[in-house]
């Protein structure tokens, strides 16, 4: 009984950040203006992609964070897939201020 529970709880452990929810528009929003607020001319970050959204998802993820930066004064530079065992898991993403 109490290997079947320490058993369980492991499990848990291990598959719960694989169904971490990828950022809201909010979030993407709050971190653009913060970046715009501090002047910063070159902003690079991750845009993680849902385990379950890698086809459809992925491109909503990136205009959501498009869409905040765009509004915050910066531009695409540049958007790198990176991909795992040839699984998409998200994006790198740098920003460049206009």
């Amino acid at each position: 009984m109490r290997k079947t529970v320490v058993a369980a709880l492991l499990a848990a452990c291990l598959i719960t950040p694989a169904l971490a929810l990828a950022a809201t528009q909010s979030q993407y929003d709050k971190k653009a203006a913060e970046f715009a607020q501090t002047g910063q001319q070159t902003v690079s970050l991750y845009v993680d992609v849902d385990l379950g959204a890698r086809k459809n998802g992925s491109a909503s993820e990136l205009n959501q964070a498009h869409r905040a930066f765009n509004s915050n004064g910066y531009q695409v530079q540049s958007v790198v897939g990176y991909t795992e065992n040839g699984d998409l898991q998200g994006f790198f993403v740098t920003y460049v201020r206009r």
